[in-house]
């Protein structure tokens, strides 16, 4: 068996993030829905806005291992994706006459991360 080139191992692991990239913008199964007001739209948008910011100063500035660096670069997919569906519904609620709340559906992941920046009321 030949012995990998350095070159070889980098090419190799920019391959390998792309397919994590791509596996990330996915979002799973659908296991929560969350009811936002309108009015709180702006709120939310920003503070998932403010956390991707937050999250990739640390990636570019702290010295962190490789699993760290994945597991906060996911968290980012994660959120951009969940942005994502936010901006969607609130533009359909927009649409709509008379629309005070919008919903989003969201996996567990998402779920759990919007949970932890956004105080959720559970009905």
């Amino acid at each position: 068996m030949e012995e990998m080139t350095g070159k070889e191992t980098v090419k190799n692991m920019e391959h390998l993030l792309k397919l994590l990239h791509k596996e990330w913008e996915r979002p799973g199964r659908t296991k929560a829905e969350v009811s936002v007001d309108i009015a709180d739209k702006k709120t939310v948008e920003t503070r998932i806005a403010e956390e991707i910011q937050d999250r990739q100063k640390q990636l570019e500035n702290e010295n962190m291992d490789f699993k760290e660096c994945m597991e906060l670069s996911k968290e980012n997919f994660v959120l951009l994706r969940l942005a994502k569906k936010i901006k969607k519904a609130a533009d359909r609620a927009r649409r709509r006459e008379n629309a005070v709340s919008f919903t989003v559906e969201m996996d567990k992941e998402e779920y759990r991360l919007f949970s932890e920046l956004i105080r959720v009321q559970e009905v």
